[in-house]
């Protein structure tokens, strides 16, 4: 269950890494947002959380994402939101680290994630009956003594949400 989860981790990296400049340690420091929503790598080998038959283990709206088998410790998470939400991030942004954002949304249309005060952001389209996990994980070049995650979700979208600092990012290319 760990590889698939690191699996996942990294092919999520792979594509928003490819959709956001800032994504994943990619070398580009706080760039502008992507353009283009960032999806899953690879559809979840999970039913929907929300079926009587689904995995107890799969990823779910109603709980956060469970980042600790990658070595991260969750700073801040959430479960069952809907709309638009603020977080702050528990001591700020740290220069050098990578900041890793785990979510699970579901229902028709987008969540836009937004790190605060930097430039950095990515969207997702979610999905109606299907809860589609991904992880992000942004390099950090600034300190900033205080910081949030900004959550902009469209009506319909079920989202929960993981975030902590990954002691081992993916290695940059």
């Amino acid at each position: 269950m760990a590889i698939m989860r690191r699996f996942l981790r990294l092919a999520g990296c792979v594509v928003a890494a490819a959709l956001a400049t800032s994504s994943c340690g990619s070398g580009h420091h706080e760039s502008a947002s992507a353009t283009h929503p960032a999806r899953s790598a690879t559809p979840s080998p999970f039913p929907s959380s929300d079926s009587a038959t689904s995995d107890p283990h799969g990823p779910s709206v109603h709980r956060a994402p469970t980042i600790s088998p990658d070595g991260i410790t969750a700073l801040v998470s959430g479960a069952s939101v809907e709309g638009d939400a603020i977080y702050p991030i528990p001591g700020g942004i740290k220069a050098g680290k990578t900041l890793a954002i785990a979510i699970n949304c579901q229902g028709p249309g987008r969540l836009t994630v937004q790190v605060k005060p930097t430039s950095a952001s990515f969207p997702l389209l979610c999905e109606k009956g299907r809860v589609l996990p991904t992880m992000n994980e942004i390099h950090m070049a600034v300190n900033h003594s205080t910081s949030s995650l900004h959550f902009a979700s469209e009506p319909g979208v079920t989202w929960s949400f993981a975030v902590g600092w990954d002691p081992d990012p993916p290695k940059q290319q």
